[in-house]
């Protein structure tokens, strides 16, 4: 009798574990897109309303894990780490590093998952990729999830001056401005920890993985390569435009208004072709979602989907 009350104990137990799992942990993977090693974050259940979580520069995946612990319960969460940040691998010559090819390469990775309707949460770089994927693939898109993911030059004071050092770089490709860049992100990260100014409430781990990689050998150089294909980006900022214009998604702004990369008007500039977006402006900067607003922006997320019933 004790024998089969322990091995049921035993099996429900595991089912139990199984279950957990399944819903609750926060699961790691690779899979191989365009002959790329692609490393992808996923959490939740998957009959629930999926989010494809777009992560910005110099960072990864990693930026959202805190996010994804949050919203686990009530989505199901995939966050793709680019070919060339954080674990996905180097992509080959011949893989066009710019944001168009990045973008066909997640969207080939959500294909293959087979999440046919879903969300998008766009930070900084994330924009470029998600727009990217919706001008391409509209009917898939239930929302978006904007945070300091920018698509207005009004938002973008550093690219507004046509006289301005970025754009000048963008018409010649500069090489002083090349390696200035490139110096500017090296020693950033190479400083001693103590050296460093650091808000005592943000998690300096996601930082020193974000250095990790940056200053693995031609990775920077790599990189340039896509700061200077962002100039095609702000070209087609109108398609964007066009795009919100036609479709209406349902949109959820939430700005960390302390960025002075990409400013408040850039939040604000959204309501010129989706009137109905919700804008909140956070006490937070560029990367609010993974600094001090992460439990204030999974907040604003789940009340949104819930009022607008966004499946």
């Amino acid at each position: 009798m004790f024998k089969q009350i322990t091995i049921v104990f035993l099996l429900t137990t595991a089912v139990c574990l199984k279950v957990a799992a399944q819903t609750d942990d926060i699961t790691y993977h690779w899979t191989t897109v365009d002959g790329i090693k692609i490393f992808y974050r996923t959490a939740g259940i998957p009959q629930h309303p999926a989010i494809v979580l777009l992560h910005g520069f110099p960072s990864s995946s990693v930026m959202y894990q805190g996010l994804m612990q949050l919203l686990k319960k009530d989505f199901y969460l995939i966050a793709p780490d680019y070919p060339g940040h954080g674990y996905s691998g180097v992509p080959p010559d011949s893989y066009p590093f710019t944001f168009d090819t990045i973008s066909n390469t997640v969207y080939k990775l959500i294909e293959s998952l087979r999440i046919q309707k879903y969300s998008l949460f766009m930070q900084d770089y994330g924009s470029p990729v998600g727009f990217k994927i919706a001008l391409k693939h509209p009917e898939n898109i239930r929302a978006l999830i904007i945070q300091n993911a920018n698509a207005y030059m009004d938002g973008f004071p550093e690219a507004k001056d046509p006289n301005g050092e970025l754009q000048q770089y963008w018409r010649t490709k500069n090489a002083k401005y090349e390696k200035a860049w490139i110096e500017y992100y090296r020693s950033a990260n190479t400083l001693p920890a103590d050296q460093r100014k650091l808000d005592t409430a943000i998690n300096p781990d996601r930082r020193m993985m974000d250095a990790a990689v940056m200053l693995k050998p031609g990775r920077l150089e790599l990189f340039m390569q896509l700061w200077y294909d962002y100039r095609n980006n702000v070209k087609s900022y109108p398609l964007w435009h066009q795009y919100l214009k036609a479709n209406q998604p349902p949109v959820l702004i939430t700005w960390g208004k302390e960025d002075t990369f990409f400013t408040i008007p850039g939040a604000i500039a959204y309501l010129q072709d989706v009137p109905n977006a919700e804008i909140h402006l956070l006490n937070g900067g560029h990367w609010a979602v993974t600094e001090k607003n992460t439990a204030e922006i999974a907040a604003l997320i789940t009340s949104f989907f819930r009022r607008n019933n966004i499946q």
